[in-house]
């Protein structure tokens, strides 16, 4: 139940004045353990770079999907993330200047970058696709050093981390031309001594090349997806079962390496499954089968199908696996449908596009709904960051609700609160339910749900729930179905409390606004206003002229009487 704001009201007695103020200290150190955790939440950005259009040389099939599924899996973990597809050199230098000032700021700190990469005297570059490499001499404006990556990340408080899935057999090495016979270029990538707080991962050791592998994507990138979202898996051992996968993958002939060294202080990309209170002494231990629901709830709203399939390697008869089956089948097939897609949809146009602002009243009316409907209104903000670009996507920002329940007012209330969607279309929200009604397939009490779901063709699924959403101009179609009668199916249409992309002008607006045009064109029809005289000789012929002509009695007597209109 939402909580109104409370409202302190001081007596004028100085006693009981200072007993409600010391009251309300007691009340603020007692509950500050509880604002702990918000206070704590880090600042996570990652830069995430797919390089695999090759201009000069053949392309690389995997760079740009495994770019493209690690940004999702960092942006599930909470990162603000930046993704640049196939950059030109001056792309990779602004981008990678532009993350530093971000990782001032941050306590953690991440790049990815996937495509070619090469050693040129001990110097480690990353390859935009527009470069030619004709000689060595050419690398220094052509590429990007590993060195100024480095740095950049190294302004993080915590851990600035590097990843760089870079280490394929390079066809640039081939063809370019010594300045120095002294001056080597290598095959793979050199060993780096990043600085303190900086970790960088190859995901082959040094002097040697990584696979890009057959499927969609790489050894490496595959074993990293694989477990980077884990719960609880500190960062150090991240690494390590991605070192394990990636040889038993190639038989050994790869090797992932990572260089630099951190305090004794753990470091989790995912932070372990908070444990249940202590119970009683009389009551038992936990069973091994609750492994599965942790599990489960680290994974539930990832798009990897490599979790789920991971997932059914470990628990196959869990209760969860006919889902984690299902979602296999479904994130494959979209993925089909994704890249056989004509086009991306059209960015809005900056120049029209106008933001709003999500204000204090606007909370209020939003708590007011909430209120009168008997929703459970969970902590939530909408701030959206005034530098990042709208999305297609952005559209879906915003409160939604409707004066009636599901099913035109026989189900329960419903709302969609939806805080931000990122360049890549994660959606991310709460979806609220008010108390059941008689018509309610479930009779659960009122609650919500927090999600974090990619918008595909303008419609997205909400895990743990039979509920799918789906844009249609200014209006938000929920719909499900009753899992025990399938063939029972209910809808809701939402529309905005706000948004934070004003809807263009519906046709009821622009009715309104052309109705009063026609009707004053009506009315001039219906009561000309010429100008002249009126014929006639007595003022009962001007009166019958002024009758054809004027309307209103006042006016045809005032015509009549002098004859002019």
């Amino acid at each position: 139940m939402v909580k109104d704001n409370a409202t302190l009201t001081l007596d004028i007695d100085p006693g009981k004045h200072l007993m409600r103020i010391f009251f309300l200290a007691v009340l603020l150190v007692t509950s500050f353990p509880f604002a702990t955790p918000a206070l704590a939440q880090q600042v996570r950005v990652a830069l995430v770079i797919g390089n695999g259009a090759y201009e000069k040389v053949a392309e690389l099939p995997n760079p740009t999907r495994d770019a493209a599924d690690i940004g999702r899996a960092l942006e599930r973990l909470d990162f603000k993330v930046t993704q640049v597809k196939n950059a030109t050199a001056q792309e990779m230098r602004k981008s990678v200047v532009e993350f530093g000032r971000s990782a001032e700021g941050a306590d953690l700190a991440v790049v990815f970058y996937a495509g070619h990469g090469m050693e040129v005297s001990g110097e480690n570059w990353l390859i935009p696709v527009g470069a030619e490499l004709r000689s060595d001499t050419d690398i220094e404006s052509e590429a990007i050093s590993l060195r100024s990556v480095s740095l950049q990340v190294s302004k993080a408080r915590k851990l600035g981390l590097v990843i760089l899935d870079a280490c394929r057999n390079n066809p640039f090495a081939a063809k370019m031309r010594r300045s120095l016979s002294t001056r080597a270029v290598a095959r793979g990538l050199a060993p780096t001594e990043p600085s303190d707080n900086v970790l960088i991962a190859y995901a082959a050791r040094d002097g040697t090349t990584a696979s890009d592998g057959d499927g969609r994507n790489s050894p490496f990138t595959a074993s990293l997806l694989r477990h980077i979202e884990t719960p609880g898996l500190e960062i150090s051992f991240l690494f390590r079962r991605v070192r394990d996968d990636v040889m038993a993958a190639t038989r050994r002939e790869q090797q992932p390496f990572v260089y630099g060294s951190l305090s004794k202080e753990e470091i989790y990309l995912r932070a372990p499954v908070a444990s249940a209170q202590a119970p009683v002494a009389s009551a038992p231990a936990p069973a091994d089968a609750a492994e599965d629901e942790k599990f489960w709830l680290a994974i539930q709203t990832s798009t990897v199908a490599g979790l789920y399939e991971e997932f059914l390697t470990r628990y196959p008869r869990s209760s969860h696996a006919a889902e984690a089956r299902q979602r296999v089948k479904n994130f494959k097939a979209n993925e089909v449908a994704v890249l056989s897609s004509p086009a991306a949809p059209p960015k809005p146009d900056a120049k029209t596009v106008v933001r709003n602002l999500f204000a204090p009243e606007d909370n209020q009316k939003v708590a007011a709904i909430a209120a009168a409907q008997q929703l459970k209104l969970p902590s939530y903000a909408i701030s959206p960051d005034q530098n990042d670009p709208l999305n297609a996507n952005s559209r879906f920002v915003g409160v939604w609700s409707n004066k009636r329940g599901w099913t035109n007012g026989k189900g329960r209330y419903a709302m969609l609160i939806v805080t931000e969607v990122s360049a890549t279309g994660l959606a991310k929200g709460h979806y609220l339910w008010g108390p059941p009604t008689k018509a309610s397939w479930v009779k659960d009490e009122a609650g919500y749900r927090s999600f974090a779901e990619y918008i595909v063709n303008d419609k997205f699924s909400i895990s743990g729930t039979p509920v799918t959403v789906r844009m249609d101009k200014n209006v938000l179609t929920l719909s499900s179905v009753n899992k025990e009668n399938p063939t029972e199916k209910a809808n809701i249409e939402l529309r905005p409390v706000w948004k934070l992309v004003p809807a263009p002008e519906d046709a009821s607006s622009k009715r309104e606004k052309t109705s009063q045009p026609r009707a004053a064109k009506k009315e001039s029809a219906a009561e000309p206003s010429p100008s002249g005289n009126v014929s006639g000789t007595s003022m009962e012929e001007r009166y019958r002229a002024c009758r054809k002509l004027v309307k209103g009695f006042a006016r045809r007597e005032a015509c009549a009487r002098t004859g002019v209109i």
